[in-house]
């Protein structure tokens, strides 16, 4: 029996490029994604946290720059959020890293496409990038969105 790793990727062997290549491109979808969720959850919570200090600071008159201290505070991690588009990056990459390891599944296990694949190498190659395409393609939309 084989022991996975804590995001529960299979062991491919690494032979082929394409198994290197879904291994590399999922450990960097994985990597960024759990990033960007822990980066848009902080600083949302430093929001909810200054929110709370102002109206806390009112009610026990608290020196008068303390509430337009932490309302900068909540502007400037609200502009961070948006300027590294931690909203929009952490669910696409999560679901590029969840598509890409259930693609190493069924190739591991050869089921699905693989179970009758004439070369299921090629195919694992050819299924890794269109992955890896229409993530970039949400990711140039979600672009295109914000600027305009």
């Amino acid at each position: 029996m084989t022991t996975h790793k804590s995001h529960d990727f299979p062991e491919l062997g690494g032979a082929a490029p394409a198994e290197v290549l879904i291994t590399l491109r999922f450990q960097w979808y994985f990597r960024h994604a759990t990033r960007a969720r822990i980066m848009y959850r902080s600083l949302g919570s430093v929001q909810v946290v200054a929110a709370v200090l102002i109206a806390i600071s009112v009610a026990v008159d608290a020196p008068r720059w303390l509430a337009p201290v932490l309302g900068g505070v909540i502007a400037l991690s609200e502009g961070l959020r948006t300027l590294f588009g931690f909203k929009d990056t952490y669910p696409t990459w999560t679901r590029t890293a969840q598509q890409l390891r259930n693609e190493a599944w069924l190739y591991a296990a050869k089921a699905g496409r693989y179970a009758e694949a004439s070369d299921p190498v090629q195919l694992l190659a050819e299924r890794v990038v269109a992955i890896c395409e229409e993530e970039t393609s949400d990711w140039e939309a979600a672009l295109r969105a914000r600027t305009v």
